[in-house]
């Protein structure tokens, strides 16, 4: 197959990302007929009134009554309405909401009312799925107050499970089942459904694989992967890890709060779908929070994250989560912990940099590999210079070159293949303003199709080594990063993760015995191997390494704790390394630490610094009263909330800072608390 470079071209779009997978799925849609019932589409879009004042958001809910082209998610919609009908309520808070526009709406039909900060993935609105017939539900007593309240982000949760429950009483104060978006009856929108507490504790009388079973088919059909109806879920075993308790444990008096996300938008692995829905879902999570107790603590689990990215702050994502947990503790007074796992992708080899100097050059070979049924996609950034300053030449595997590029910003150009359609395409990306002072500067993207087709007749881009050189006409740090592109367990579309490659790059790794590690002074590096959501300077974020106990030492020695061999490495152009680590591997093939699967009485084990995150949430949730303490004093830092009364805190070794952070947490036993096991217990 011939393919070549046509000339750049200017283009409009707000993120090359979404701008990518649009293109890809309207190819798809191309080959195969499009169900005739699948609805109009719209997008998700992040606004901020024009001003903050009643007036404004009386005039946002009548528009949200007469447009054709706005509406808003009944969680969101009561928000609303709380502030319109109470003034004091949230008082202080900013009038930022979520919504869903027609697309094709452009930004100044609304722009007296709205200023648009970010948009998401498009969804097609179908007709809402039958409800089921409603239940008689349990009578339930009140949560416990002055209780830390735990809460989760995740792909799937085992709600029913005993772990989570008092008794026969579900601990669970709701958890939102997110699903792609449907028309409500009311003609507005739904995500999924939400599930109260005496609905939970209800639907406990049944088996729990059928109700899974049945929830799954009702929300998500059977056209994607059903987390809940695998014996070991990632929230299940994460969520037991931070907050799992067996009778007469006195974490059992802990709420819960959970947003199951829909499977779709955590097979993306990217990152480009989870977004919108996060941060949804912690709003969701932050005003339910308040209704249980607005004075105790609330600990969010986020173990969750994406490889390539700014890594300075400026994401829009991750930026606007730690605002939201920021501004929520400052405005309410109630205390907000975000607890992301720092990535476990210290050896996948996806971070390169080089240090150059004006008129310097680079070059390195990403492999993309063969079968790989997602987009790949390389991201470029400079550092202490203007993404203006960047040339680039990109040379397909067969040796197509695009020749020496530097893209004015809103300009792409593409590979096409003998059928004239784009295979890769090569982004500038302008710089994103988020309207507080925040701003992710300019930088290239190349987004490359997939290499195997999911259905016949899609296009493909070549596997192999593609080139990618940079010059740069000013002093600056190059930074190369691929993103993360492998495929979940249960996934239909088989993900197959590139990676960076050059020559004299990998040399011998004495750990693993072989020709893996990265040498010396060579581009690729696993410094800044870590997740790119969780690099925000902000108090009310904690983020956590993996640890390895080796037990080498007799007693409580930190030679006991190193790195677990992907536990990410933090770097010097971004964040040092993780606040703290937790232990979750003991031993070279330990697997990870034990846990509850899915379903009740069922064990599992999973590692990883999502494992991890979830020990260090119970450590900050057994640390309540100390977090409590400490919003009361702006001096504090998130080393202070950990609690030594309640916890061992074990200094890291300097070398291994950089992957575990300031301590090794490990939380004193309370009761039967899974990672106090005896197998997992440090003497």
């Amino acid at each position: 197959m011939k393919f070549h470079w046509n000339a750049p071209r200017p283009a409009t779009f707000r993120d090359p990302y979404l701008d990518w997978s649009r293109l890809l799925g309207k190819r798809l849609d191309a080959i195969a007929p499009v169900r005739p019932d699948r609805g109009t589409e719209y997008e998700p879009i992040f606004v901020r009134l024009v001003d903050n004042t009643p007036a404004a958001r009386k005039a946002l809910q009548d528009a949200l009554k007469t447009s054709t082209s706005l509406l808003m998610d009944p969680h969101e919609a009561d928000a609303l309405a709380g502030r319109i009908d109470d003034p004091r309520h949230l008082a202080g808070l900013p009038d930022e909401y979520a919504l869903y526009r027609r697309i094709g709406t452009p930004d100044h039909d609304h722009g007296s009312l709205f200023t648009v900060i970010d948009t998401g993935v498009p969804i097609h609105l179908q007709e809402p799925p039958k409800a089921p017939p409603a239940a008689p539900l349990t009578a339930v007593q009140p949560h416990h107050k002055g209780k830390p309240i735990v809460a989760i982000i995740d792909d799937g949760i085992g709600f029913l499970n005993d772990r989570f429950c008092k008794g026969n009483e579900s601990r669970f104060h709701a958890i939102w089942l997110q699903a792609l978006e449907s028309r409500s009856d009311e003609g507005g929108i739904l995500s999924g459904r939400v599930l109260d507490r005496a609905a939970i504790t209800s639907l406990r009388s049944e088996p729990e694989a059928d109700v899974y079973a049945r929830l799954n088919r009702e929300l998500q059909g059977f056209e994607t992967r059903a987390a809940s109806n695998r014996a070991t879920t990632h929230g299940t075993h994460v969520l037991d890890l931070a907050a799992g308790a067996g009778d007469g444990d006195p974490v059992a008096d802990w709420p819960l709060l959970a947003v199951q996300l829909p499977p779709e938008a955590v097979d993306d692995t990217s990152g480009t779908w989870f977004e919108s829905y996060i941060l949804q879902g912690l709003r969701w999570i932050l005003r339910q929070a308040a209704s249980i107790d607005p004075t105790s603590p609330v600990i969010v689990n986020l173990s969750l994250g994406v490889s390539a990215g700014p890594k300075d702050g400026t994401r829009f994502a991750e930026h606007q989560l730690a605002r939201e947990a920021r501004l929520w503790e400052e405005h309410t007074g109630q205390p907000v912990r975000l607890v992301w796992s720092f990535g476990n992708g210290n050896r996948n080899d996806l971070t390169a940099t080089w240090d150059l100097d004006a008129g310097g050059s680079a070059d390195i070979l990403a492999r993309v590999q063969p079968d790989d049924m997602t987009a790949s996609y390389v991201e470029v950034f400079l550092r202490g210079a203007g993404s203006e300053a960047l040339g680039l030449t990109i040379t397909a595997p067969d040796g197509t070159s695009s020749g020496a590029l530097t893209l004015d910003v809103n300009t792409v150009c593409s590979l096409m293949d003998a059928q004239d359609r784009a295979v890769a395409r090569l982004y500038h990306a302008p710089a994103r303003h988020h309207g507080d002072g925040t701003e992710e500067p300019a930088h290239y993207v190349l987004a490359l199709a997939p290499s195997a087709p999911r259905k016949p007749g899609e296009p493909t881009a070549p596997c192999g080594a593609w080139k990618i050189e940079a010059t740069t006409t000013q002093p600056a740090k190059l930074l190369m990063m691929i993103q993360r592109d492998d495929a979940l367990a249960g996934s239909r579309l088989r993900g197959r993760q590139a990676h960076f490659d050059a020559p004299n790059a990998y040399g011998w790794d004495a750990d693993t015995a072989e020709y893996t590690c990265p040498q010396p002074g060579g581009p690729v590096t696993r410094a800044g191997s870590h997740n790119a959501m969780c690099t925000t300077d902000c108090r009310q974020l904690i983020t956590v390494g993996a640890a390895l106990h080796s037990g080498r030492m007799e007693g409580k020695h930190p030679e006991n704790f190193t790195p677990a061999r992907y536990s990410a490495s933090g770097c010097d152009w971004s964040t040092n390394g993780p606040t703290v680590s937790a232990v979750v591997e003991y031993g070279p093939f330990s697997g990870g630490i034990r846990a509850s699967g899915t379903l009740s009485g069922s064990r599992s084990r999973i590692g990883g610094t999502s494992a991890a995150a979830g020990v260090i949430t119970r450590a900050l949730a057994l640390s309540a009263a100390r977090i409590v303490e400490n919003a009361r004093d702006t001096t504090t830092v998130q080393l202070d909330d950990f609690d030594p009364a309640v916890l061992d805190l074990f200094t890291v070794l300097p070398e291994h800072a950089a992957q575990l952070g300031t301590y090794v947490v490990v939380p004193l036993p309370t009761s039967d608390a899974p990672h106090t096991a005896p197998e997992t217990a440090i003497a």
